[in-house]
């Protein structure tokens, strides 16, 4: 991993090079070095791991909507913190969350769905 960065990091600075002589009267230069760019750029795909399909079998189906649909909001509250219908995403940590918008102070924010 830290060889690839160091590659990426001196590949963007090589790329910054190449925009400088492309704005100046050395074009020769610079299709010479994007011609080294894209055969380098070439090379590190082929040595990056292809990462795994995800297994279908793993993914667990969103739920349909949260087992409350109207919370207290935690800023001014009262119950008006209403779940937002088509905005259940996946979390981080495998669960789902929710988001839910205050009809009352306009507080927004996401929930975990339990």
């Amino acid at each position: 991993m830290a060889d690839t960065t160091s590659r990426l990091t001196s590949l963007k600075a090589r790329i910054i090079e190449l925009a400088d002589m492309a704005g100046s009267d050395r074009k020769g230069e610079a299709l010479a070095l994007a011609t080294e760019l894209s055969t380098e750029l070439d090379r590190l795909l082929a040595e990056t791991p292809a990462r795994p399909a995800s297994d279908p079998g793993q993914h667990r189906a969103a739920p349909r909507a949260p087992r409350d649909e109207v919370e207290r909001c935690p800023v001014c509250s009262l119950r008006s913190f209403h779940f937002q219908k088509g905005s259940i995403r996946e979390c981080t940590d495998g669960g789902f969350e929710a988001f839910y918008r205050c009809g009352s102070c306009a507080h927004e924010g996401w929930r975990e769905i339990t």
